[in-house]
């Protein structure tokens, strides 16, 4: 990919917008692309590629595993979003990524960001915003496992997947249905079996309708 290309990408993503001409084309000459498939691997625990990933197109799935060895999923990111920044705070991140859906990727090593960052005090505060900001996700998933019932926690995964993915047709908000219920459950802590009983209680309310394909939220605001 030539590099006016690889800049016109780079610059879709509002974290770049402080860099200079110069830093930019940094970036841009040491990055790679690559499409990846539904399910395929991005990122291993403990990313010891030392990369940074910029989601240029598609959607891909964050988590970890438990110390027995159980998989965990965290949350779910769409294009635009930069994955792998844990690797800045202590190189030592046991998340994995995986393709929700077939999705194009941007990779910069880790030195060339590090090496910006000591440059531009913009840029590194912009960096460790953006973990500050992931962290502090995490910690609002764990205060509704404690504060919050099964039933609210999938209703407002849903609403949060419509607000960043939905698209909106015939004054319905559509989402691609690229999660399985096991996924849902693993994202809001709750069992497959709680996920599908909630779905179709709420499909049968009027709230949602779904298939294999799609999710159409209906009405979930006055659930």
């Amino acid at each position: 990919m030539q590099t006016l290309t690889k800049l016109w990408y780079l610059e879709q993503f509002d974290i770049f917008k402080v860099l200079s001409k110069a830093e930019m084309n940094q970036v841009a000459e040491t990055s790679t692309h690559k499409p990846y498939k539904k399910d395929d691997p991005i990122m291993f625990p403990f990313n010891s590629q030392k990369t940074i990933y910029l989601l240029k197109e598609g959607c891909v799935k964050v988590g970890n595993y438990t110390e027995n060895g159980e998989e965990n999923l965290k949350y779910v990111l769409n294009s635009g979003n930069v994955f792998g920044e844990m690797a800045l705070a202590d190189g030592n991140s046991n998340d994995f990524v995986v393709a929700a859906e077939s999705c194009t990727v941007c990779s910069l090593h880790i030195d060339v960001i590090q090496q910006i960052m000591s440059n531009n005090k913009a840029f590194n505060r912009a960096m460790y915003k953006l973990i500050g900001l992931r962290l502090r996700k995490v910690e609002f998933q764990m205060a509704q496992i404690i504060y919050k019932d099964s039933t609210t926690r999938i209703i407002e995964f849903l609403q949060t997947l419509g607000k960043e993915f939905g698209k909106h047709k015939d004054n319905k908000l559509v989402v691609k249905k690229f999660l399985t219920n096991t996924e849902i459950g693993k994202l809001t802590f709750t069992s497959r079996q709680t996920v599908s009983s909630v779905l179709n209680r709420l499909k049968r309310n009027g709230n949602i309708d779904y298939n294999d394909r799609v999710i159409h939220i209906l009405d979930l605001e006055k659930v």
